[in-house]
C-alpha cells in the first residue's frame, strides 16, 4: 500500500495539534491492494509534518504529494520517487527505439551505468538491436549469467567495465543512478534532471483514472507497480520524454538519436549476425 497527502488550505493561522488530519479515504487498485488519499490541513504556519508523520508511521516514508509543495529540508515525511519505474520506461522505450532503428537498417552503440547491478535483467532489452552493449557496473558478477546467454542465443557479446562512461563514446547512454554528466554530444537517458527523462507514458488508462488531478500520474503508477506490486505497469511505454522545460515525443527523440550518431560518433557497423 502507499499513501497520498492532498494538503488543503484551512483559512486558519494554526492548525492544533493532532488536527493537522481531517480526512482519511480508503481506494483498491485491485487484487486487494489498497492505496489511502489523507487530507492535510494547511495554515498560516505551514503544515504541522510531525503530527502527519506521528499519523502515517512507516508509510510517511515515501509519500505521493503534489510536485508543486517542496518538504522541508528535516522534515519527518519523505516523498516517493519512482526511480525503479522510471529505469523499467527507459529499458522498455529504448527497446522500442531501437528495434525501430534495427528494422530501418540502423544500429547504433549503446552504454549502461548500473554502478549496483540492479538491472542485469533488463540487457537484452538494448543487446539485442544495438551493434554494440557495454555495461559499467561495480558489481560485474551480477550481468555474467545475462551477458553468458545473450551470447549463446544471439552471439551477442557484451562488454563488462568499471570505466565510467561519457556521452562522446555511444549515441546511447542509460544512466540509472542519474549521476553521469550530459554533454552535447550522444543522448543521454536517465532517471533524474540530468539527461533525457521519463515524462508521459502511454496506456493504463485503468489505473490512470485512480490517480488525483494534483498528483503526477508517473508518480503514481510507479506506486502501484512498486509498492502494490502490480505488475501492469511492467511493459509500459514513455509517450514523452523530459530535458530541462523541453518535452519531447518519441519519434522526435529517436530522429534526434540519429543525427547525434551521425554527427558525432560515426557510423559503426555491427559484426554479430542475428537469427
Amino acid at each position: 500500500m502507499f499513501v497520498i497527502l492532498n494538503v488543503i488550505g484551512s483559512g486558519k493561522r494554526k492548525v492544533r495539534r493532532g488536527k493537522t488530519v481531517d480526512q482519511v479515504y480508503e481506494y483498491s487498485t485491485g487484487n486487494g491492494e489498497r492505496f489511502y488519499i489523507i487530507d492535510v490541513l494547511d495554515s498560516a504556519k505551514g503544515v504541522n509534518w510531525d503530527d502527519v508523520a506521528y499519523f502515517t508511521g512507516k508509510h510517511g516514508k515515501a509519500v505521493l504529494l503534489d510536485r508543486r509543495y517542496a518538504l522541508p529540508e528535516f522534515s519527518p515525511i519523505g516523498r516517493f520517487e519512482p526511480l525503479h519505474f522510471k529505469n523499467v520506461l527507459l529499458f522498455n522505450t529504448l527497446n522500442s527505439i531501437l528495434k525501430q532503428l534495427y528494422l530501418h537498417g540502423e544500429r547504433i552503440r549503446c552504454r549502461l551505468y548500473d554502478p549496483e547491478g540492479l538491472y542485469a535483467a533488463h540487457l537484452p532489452k538494448l543487446v539485442r538491436f544495438a551493434c554494440e552493449t557495454t555495461v559499467v557496473t561495480n558489481k560485474d558478477y551480477r550481468y555474467f549469467a545475462e551477458a553468458d546467454s545473450l551470447y549463446c542465443d544471439y552471439g551477442a557479446s557484451v562488454r563488462i567495465t568499471r570505466e565510467k562512461p561519457t556521452e562522446d563514446d555511444a549515441a546511447i547512454i542509460l544512466d540509472t543512478v542519474g549521476s553521469l554528466r550530459r554533454t552535447d554530444r550522444g543522448c543521454l537517458f536517465s532517471v533524474a534532471e540530468n539527461g533525457f527523462t521519463p515524462s508521459k507514458t502511454d496506456g493504463l488508462q485503468e489505473l490512470k483514472s485512480l490517480c488525483p488531478p494534483y498528483i503526477d500520474p508517473l508518480d503514481f503508477l510507479g506506486a502501484v507497480y512498486e509498492k502494490n506490486h502490480d505488475r501492469r505497469p511492467e511493459s509500459a511505454l514513455c509517450r514523452t520524454f523530459r530535458l530541462g522545460d523541453q518535452e519531447i515525443t518519441v519519434p522526435e527523440l529517436t530522429e534526434q538519436i540519429l543525427r547525434h550518431r551521425n554527427e558525432n560518433t560515426g557510423r559503426a557497423r555491427s559484426i554479430i549476425f542475428y537469427v
